[in-house]
């Protein structure tokens, strides 16, 4: 039974009158007319195939029959149905001859313009055998041979299967290309995938083994190519490697007042400077291969693979040392930083890539004991200062927690009358079974962050003292305290808080209170700094320069900030009675200050030739061995008790 949307369309071709009279014999007789190709004619074949059939709807197996003479008009009609959409089926031909050359042309025009088409040739003849057509049409399942006398049920099965075929034909036609457009897509699906997952694949190897920050190799990916190194030195003779530790001095304070944005951007331009500054390698020594790569925070790390010269690995130090000594342009402002470079080379018999770094580590911290911005190299002896440091930094973390701290004070004296007109606070710690100085271990609390612990204890305990020497000593009233604060200190957000915490508790006359502030503590942190100092001053204490001559020595900016007193460092004193350069500056800058309306301190008087030189310069107060070595706050107490005029002989 077809449906409606069944193919039920028949091409009927051939001389109809002549072979009608035998179908006619065939079936009823009908007064219905079919389309022609151009005629009518009178039921002859068409009427085997739309004879209804008993108990049976007409439409049910009914066909739509179309006839046409045989040659071109019926390829006409066959092109023009395929053009249409509407493709037949079914094409009968009738045959009056033996495998005619008409006839076959006819079928093969025919099936070049609709390979799908079926065909049935109705033969004149009852000896014809399909065979004979095979030979000219080839073998194919669309070939069918239909013989004289014609049956009408032979007819309407041929007719009804031959549909059926095509519509199967066509059905599974139609399947197999949605299956088709269904296997495309689900392949492009698939490929889309496989494609996304291998950019996934590759973008997570890619952040395993780079720094997201600097887009530079990390220390995974370095870590690998050191241990190739390794293998290769050990595998050929001769054949060099260097490892630089770079270290950026300071860059905690940049980030922490500039905030870590600000902090990502330096590392990004400084990764930048590195790239530059390795592809101008070759300038200053020959390097068959170099990677930089980011190891974390600040810290950087060069890989210089077959080192013509191991020697060579320090002029790369020192040329990237001078890239990065330049400034910075962050937010429109000048930012130095600088950088401390440790080097350790394939002079030593390293097997693992960890102990490469670790001696790289130590060189580089032998670099910043020595003053930062600078390069060192690994010898052994580094090891047991790394060994000692790591002890030192121990036992300052037992000390803070316990507060085993001291305070030496050293007098400050009016340098016209060497009255005494006030002490400095000098940090002072004992550890346990190690040799250390003051500023070794305060430069490790800077590292480690343990200053900002200790500073909170050097405020409050000179405070302490401070009140207990007014209380003491009425002629001591109008007395000076001077504090140091750390760079580290500057910047942390709750040192104002801290201070008038402890000023309140102290009950000290704020205005007696000395601040004093490294020349680089406030140059680095710049905007913040100013924030810092200013809101110091809003609490009333007075804000000293120290150590000014040894950082940035800018005269030029001094004017920008809210200072009370410039303290000149020692170096400068211990120079200007040997070079008369330094008596210009030192007068230079006291010019200057009396200018700003500040007061000038100095720093390492030890001869009475040094404070008559300081005196004729103009200078205000001065401390150093020749008034007094730092003393306890007892013997401070020994010292006013002793002087009640508060003179202080030189």
């Amino acid at each position: 039974m077809m449906s409606s949307d069944d193919n039920n369309r028949i091409l009927i071709i051939g001389d109809m009158p002549k072979m009608q009279g035998d179908r006619r014999t065939m079936v009823p007789q009908h007064d219905s007319e079919f389309e022609t190709g151009g005629h009518t004619a009178h039921k002859p074949l068409e009427a085997l195939l739309v004879e209804r059939r008993a108990n049976l709807d007409a439409r049910s197996d009914g066909f739509r029959l179309h006839t046409a003479p045989p040659g071109a008009d019926a390829t006409e009609m066959v092109q023009q149905a395929v053009a249409a959409d509407d493709p037949y089926a079914v094409a009968f031909v009738g045959v009056r001859t033996r495998v005619g050359a008409e006839s076959v042309e006819t079928i093969e025009r025919m099936w070049e313009a609709d390979p799908a088409l079926q065909i049935v040739v109705c033969a004149e003849y009852e000896d014809q055998v399909w065979a004979e057509w095979a030979e000219q049409l080839g073998h194919t399942d669309r070939l069918l041979l239909l013989r004289k006398p014609f049956d009408q049920a032979e007819a309407w099965q041929i007719a009804l299967s031959l549909t059926h075929k095509w519509n199967l034909g066509r059905q599974a036609s139609v399947k197999l290309e949605e299956m088709h457009a269904i296997a495309k897509a689900t392949n492009e699906q698939l490929h889309e995938q496989i494609k996304k997952r291998s950019e996934v694949e590759e973008e997570l190897r890619y952040l395993a083994y780079h720094d997201q920050v600097t887009g530079l190799p990390n220390r995974a990916y370095l870590l690998d190519r050191i241990e190739q190194c390794i293998a290769r030195s050990l595998r050929v003779p001769g054949y060099r490697y260097a490892v630089l530790y770079l270290d950026l001095d300071n860059f905690k304070l940049v980030n922490d007042s500039m905030g870590h944005d600000r902090g990502d951007k330096l590392l990004q331009d400084v990764a930048q400077r590195l790239r530059a500054c390795m592809r101008t390698i070759d300038s200053v020594a020959r390097v068959e291969e170099d990677i930089a790569a980011r190891v974390g925070g600040d810290e950087f790390i060069v890989l210089l693979e077959g080192l013509r010269d191991l020697k060579d690995s320090a002029r790369v130090a020192q040329r990237f040392l001078e890239v990065l000594n330049r400034p910075f342009r962050l937010d429109g402002r000048e930012i130095t930083v600088c950088a401390s470079i440790g080097i350790a080379t394939s002079e030593r018999p390293y097997v693992r890539s960890q102990e490469v770094l670790r001696d790289a580590d130590t060189a580089m911290y032998r670099a910043k004991s020595l003053g930062k911005g600078r390069y060192a190299i690994f010898d052994p002896e580094m090891h047991d200062e790394a060994k000692r440091r790591l002890e030192i930094e121990s036992k300052l973390r037992d000390a803070v927690g316990r507060e085993q701290f001291q305070l030496a004070y050293q007098p400050i004296v009016d340098v016209r009358t060497s009255e005494l007109v006030g002490f400095e606070a000098l940090f002072r710690c004992n550890l346990p079974g190690i040799e250390s100085t003051p500023q070794e271990i305060i430069n490790i609390a800077e590292e480690t962050g343990l200053i900002i612990q200790m500073g909170r204890w050097v405020f409050r305990r000179a405070c302490k003292d401070f009140r207990t020497w007014l209380d003491k000593f009425p002629h001591a009233k109008d007395l000076r305290i001077s504090i140091n604060l750390s760079r580290r200190e500057l910047v942390d957000d709750d040192l104002i808080e801290s201070v008038r915490t402890t000023l309140q508790e102290a009950s000290v006359p704020v205005g007696q209170v000395c601040v004093e502030i490294t020349e680089s503590g406030i140059i680095e942190n710049g905007e913040r700094a100013m924030v810092r100092l200013r809101q110091l001053r809003e609490l009333g204490v007075q804000l000293h320069m120290d150590d000014f001559g040894t950082g940035y020595s800018s005269l030029a900016c001094l004017h920008a900030y809210p200072l009370d007193v410039v303290k000149i460092d020692r170096a400068f004193t211990a120079t200007m009675t040997k070079d008369t350069r330094y008596i210009a500056v030192v007068k230079a800058i006291v010019t200057l200050c009396r200018t700003l309306g500040m007061r000038v301190t100095v720093e390492g008087i030890e001869t009475p030739e040094q404070l008559e030189l300081v005196d004729s310069l103009g200078c205000d107060s001065a401390q150093g061995f020749l008034f007094a070595r730092a003393m306890s706050a007892e013997s401070v107490e020994d010292l006013l008790e002793s002087t009640p005029d508060r003179l202080m002989a030189a």
